[in-house]
């Protein structure tokens, strides 16, 4: 008799299970993508023949137990924006990748929060990414129907629903503690706090400080740009009011995103200060944008494509395991050192 193979429909988790991996170490080799030791990468491959998972040319390479997933999410992130536009990029691909069909419900930007009866206009979802959004009502609209449902860049307080993000509080920490290893005491802290995520990377900026034997002052702290939008624009009008309050004594502005490090910086360098020699920016999310400023920015790297491809494979898992616990998954981020930081000035 010849050797018995497992079905045809494993599916990357079990691979993981098998190689003792995470599945986003599976995709990444099996993509060819960096990252992955040699070690690692041989285990994989072992585990690929072990479990019988096949890829095929250009038709589904495994059953995903789902026919469609709703992509919730604003219009201007499915437009031109380079943070959500490598998210979608991961979603798209793997989910081609394993025959997952994927359909959009767009919320138009600056439009009060959908009543979310009406949220889903083509009936009711087989299952749901939403894509940066984490607004409660909406959250507790997705939870009640009951479908299988992952969370990008946000996240559900009572985990109803999975979620995949940067690591939040570790990445506002570790902003802050790059800058203190640098020498700085007075770091400002320039956000708009009106989300969990946001909310989180301030602790974490908090966390830093206290750490370092600095007492957190919201006032000497804090810049709150109040900017929903997280704009440039709304980054530098509110550094240029503190600015010209004269009750800015910052050394180091610790943005959190490129786009508020940008209009930051815009303000800085407007009131005649010097990057970095007299503030050091850093920012968050490493656009592409960020190594091309006046002042090349030092900022803190996302896997966005990762976090795109980590939600589908979590969806399909949570489709086939409904009875079990919601997950959180948190990628770390990394450093990107570029010319915007330095020693504060004596």
């Amino acid at each position: 008799m010849g050797k018995h193979k497992p079905p045809r429909s494993a599916t990357l988790s079990d691979i993981a299970a098998a190689a003792g991996v995470s599945v986003g170490t599976v995709s990444k080799a099996l993509n060819a993508k960096v990252g992955v030791s040699p070690a690692n990468r041989e285990r994989i491959m072992r585990a690929v023949e072990a479990v019988g998972y096949r890829k095929s040319d250009g038709r589904p390479r495994q059953s995903t137990g789902l026919g469609t997933a709703t992509i919730v999410t604003y219009d201007r992130y499915v437009g031109n924006d380079s943070f959500y536009g490598e998210i979608l990029r991961g979603i798209t691909e793997e989910a081609e990748r394993i025959g997952l069909g994927l359909c959009v419900e767009m919320l138009f930007h600056g439009e009060p929060t959908p009543d979310p009866s009406s949220l889903f206009r083509r009936g009711l979802p087989e299952s749901v990414i939403m894509m940066g959004l984490d607004q409660p009502v909406l959250v507790d609209a997705v939870a009640a129907i009951g479908c299988p449902a992952v969370i990008i860049n946000g996240m559900d307080p009572a985990m109803r629903i999975d979620s995949v993000s940067p690591d939040y509080h570790f990445g506002g920490w570790a902003a802050a503690r790059h800058l203190l290893d640098m020498g700085h005491r007075n770091l400002l802290h320039v956000t708009h706090p009106f989300r969990e995520s946001l909310t989180l990377r301030l602790e974490g900026f908090r966390k830093a400080l206290e750490r370092s034997g600095i007492a957190f002052d919201a006032d000497r702290h804090l810049l709150d740009t109040d900017d929903a939008g997280l704009t440039s624009t709304g980054a530098q009008q509110a550094v240029t009011r503190l600015i010209e309050s004269g009750k800015f004594e910052a050394t180091a502005l610790c943005c959190v995103s490129d786009m508020l490090a940008i209009g930051a910086m815009r303000a800085v360098l407007a009131a005649g200060y010097r990057v970095p020699e007299d503030v050091s920016i850093t920012g968050f999310d490493d656009l592409p944008i960020s190594a091309h400023c006046e002042i090349p920015l030092t900022t803190f790297h996302i896997e966005r494509a990762e976090m795109g491809r980590a939600a589908v494979h979590m969806l399909i898992e949570g489709a086939a395991n409904p009875l079990r616990n919601g997950r959180r998954l948190s990628l770390g981020v990394q450093l990107v050192e570029r010319a915007s930081v330095a020693a504060p000035p004596r």
